[in-house]
């Protein structure tokens, strides 16, 4: 297969087999997107410096402490990144502010819900392990959503 310039290879390198969006494709869809919204960006929104602990070339992962809330912020190459991540990370539980190639979770809605004025996206709850009737706050009977697991999404 000839690909044309590094995106296009890059791309053609994390392409799944029988995938039907060809390379090309998802070069032009990454080109197509613009820069996404960076960690450094998110923490400025907080009000915080971020910690970047994973930089790699799909996605960097940091975190951050603004007051008592302690934020994790995970930003994307691609759009298809951002889904593979949310459909591994939702089994856990928790609250996700979701964006344009960028999600941030943090202990509490209300945290996120202050973000999202500031930076938009859309609150998302993951699954519980507690058995919830699908209301929409995530957080199983007697606990919060994301604070179930030690280690957890939430950085503790």
């Amino acid at each position: 297969m000839l690909c044309g310039g590094c995106a296009a290879k890059a791309s053609a390198h994390h392409t799944p087999a029988g995938a039907k969006e060809t390379a090309a494709d998802t070069a032009k869809g990454a080109a197509a997107a613009g820069p996404a919204t960076s960690i450094e960006q998110i923490a400025t929104a907080i009000g915080c410096t971020a910690e970047v602990n994973v930089e790699a070339e799909e996605l960097r992962q940091g975190g951050c402490e603004a007051g008592q809330v302690i934020y994790r912020m995970v930003t994307f190459a691609a759009e298809q990144g951002l889904h593979s991540w949310l459909t591994e990370a939702r089994m856990y539980g928790g609250i996700y502010l979701v964006g344009d190639r960028w999600v941030v979770t943090a202990q509490t809605q209300e945290a996120l819900t202050t973000l999202r004025g500031r930076l938009g996206g859309e609150l998302q709850t993951g699954e519980t392990h507690g058995g919830t009737d699908g209301k929409t706050d995530g957080k199983p009977e007697g606990g919060t959503g994301g604070e179930t697991h030690e280690g957890g999404h939430s950085g503790q």
